[in-house]
Protein backbone atom coordinates (compact mmCIF):
# COMPACT_ATOMS: atom_id res chain seq x y z
CA UNK A 1 0.00 0.00 0.00
CA UNK A 2 2.80 2.60 0.46
CA UNK A 3 4.37 2.13 -2.65
CA UNK A 4 1.18 2.69 -3.83
CA UNK A 5 0.71 5.89 -1.63
CA UNK A 6 4.26 7.16 -2.67
CA UNK A 7 3.96 6.84 -6.42
CA UNK A 8 0.72 8.74 -6.46
CA UNK A 9 2.77 11.06 -4.36
CA UNK A 10 5.64 11.10 -7.00
CA UNK A 11 2.16 12.04 -9.53
CA UNK A 12 1.04 14.83 -7.51
CA UNK A 13 5.07 16.21 -6.64
CA UNK A 14 5.31 16.06 -11.02
CA UNK A 15 2.17 18.04 -10.94
CA UNK A 16 2.91 20.57 -8.93
CA UNK A 17 -0.29 19.36 -6.86
CA UNK A 18 1.44 19.09 -3.63
CA UNK A 19 1.40 21.03 -0.13
CA UNK A 20 3.91 20.08 2.01
CA UNK A 21 3.64 20.51 5.83
CA UNK A 22 1.42 21.73 8.27
CA UNK A 23 1.04 25.36 7.88
CA UNK A 24 1.17 24.81 4.08
CA UNK A 25 -1.89 22.39 4.68
CA UNK A 26 -3.86 24.48 6.67
CA UNK A 27 -3.78 26.98 4.05
CA UNK A 28 -4.91 24.63 1.41
CA UNK A 29 -7.94 23.89 3.73
CA UNK A 30 -8.86 27.41 4.23
CA UNK A 31 -9.52 27.63 0.78
CA UNK A 32 -10.97 24.94 0.34
CA UNK A 33 -8.38 22.72 -2.41
CA UNK A 34 -6.82 20.04 0.08
CA UNK A 35 -8.36 17.12 -0.87
CA UNK A 36 -6.19 13.92 1.06
CA UNK A 37 -3.69 14.22 3.25
CA UNK A 38 -0.52 12.17 3.61
CA UNK A 39 0.77 11.79 7.57
CA UNK A 40 4.42 10.36 8.04
CA UNK A 41 3.50 7.07 10.46
CA UNK A 42 5.99 8.55 13.48
CA UNK A 43 3.86 11.93 13.19
CA UNK A 44 2.63 13.34 16.42
CA UNK A 45 -0.93 12.25 17.00
CA UNK A 46 -2.35 15.63 16.26
CA UNK A 47 -0.25 15.93 13.09
CA UNK A 48 -3.61 15.43 10.59
CA UNK A 49 -6.12 17.56 13.49
CA UNK A 50 -3.46 20.50 13.30
CA UNK A 51 -3.59 20.83 9.68
CA UNK A 52 -7.65 21.78 10.03
CA UNK A 53 -8.70 19.42 7.45
CA UNK A 54 -12.27 18.73 7.66
CA UNK A 55 -13.71 15.32 7.58
CA UNK A 56 -14.02 15.00 4.08
CA UNK A 57 -10.55 14.99 4.00
CA UNK A 58 -9.12 11.17 3.80
CA UNK A 59 -6.38 10.67 5.36
CA UNK A 60 -3.55 8.20 4.27
CA UNK A 61 -1.38 7.03 7.34
CA UNK A 62 1.86 5.93 5.83
CA UNK A 63 4.55 3.41 7.41
CA UNK A 64 7.28 4.89 6.57
CA UNK A 65 8.71 8.28 8.95
CA UNK A 66 9.41 11.82 8.74
CA UNK A 67 13.05 11.09 7.29
CA UNK A 68 11.81 8.96 4.62
CA UNK A 69 8.66 11.21 3.86
CA UNK A 70 11.07 14.06 3.86
CA UNK A 71 13.16 12.42 1.56
CA UNK A 72 10.77 11.20 -1.23
CA UNK A 73 10.17 15.21 -1.82
CA UNK A 74 13.14 17.15 -1.45
CA UNK A 75 13.26 17.71 2.26
CA UNK A 76 15.26 16.80 5.38
CA UNK A 77 12.06 15.27 7.49
CA UNK A 78 8.13 15.46 6.70
CA UNK A 79 5.16 14.76 9.11
CA UNK A 80 2.25 15.65 6.32
CA UNK A 81 1.72 16.73 3.46
CA UNK A 82 -1.50 17.29 1.75
CA UNK A 83 -3.04 16.42 -1.65
CA UNK A 84 -4.63 19.07 -3.66
CA UNK A 85 -5.93 17.97 -6.98
CA UNK A 86 -9.12 16.21 -6.72
CA UNK A 87 -8.77 13.40 -8.63
CA UNK A 88 -4.89 12.41 -7.35
CA UNK A 89 -6.76 12.62 -4.13
CA UNK A 90 -9.10 10.24 -5.27
CA UNK A 91 -7.13 7.31 -7.07
CA UNK A 92 -4.51 7.76 -4.15
CA UNK A 93 -8.29 6.81 -1.60
CA UNK A 94 -9.63 4.61 -4.00
CA UNK A 95 -12.66 6.73 -4.71
CA UNK A 96 -12.50 6.39 -8.15
CA UNK A 97 -12.53 2.61 -7.65
CA UNK A 98 -16.13 3.12 -5.45
CA UNK A 99 -17.37 5.23 -8.28
CA UNK A 100 -18.20 8.43 -6.55
CA UNK A 101 -19.88 11.28 -8.20
CA UNK A 102 -17.62 13.61 -10.49
CA UNK A 103 -15.03 10.66 -10.96
CA UNK A 104 -14.54 9.42 -14.69
CA UNK A 105 -15.27 5.82 -15.22
CA UNK A 106 -14.07 3.55 -18.16
CA UNK A 107 -16.90 1.13 -19.41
Amino acid sequence: MDDRVLRFVGLALRARRVVLGREACKRAARNGTLHALVVASDAGASAARDTGAGPNVPVVQVQIDKCELGSRVGKTTLAVLGITDPQLAAGLTGGAARGEPGKRRRG
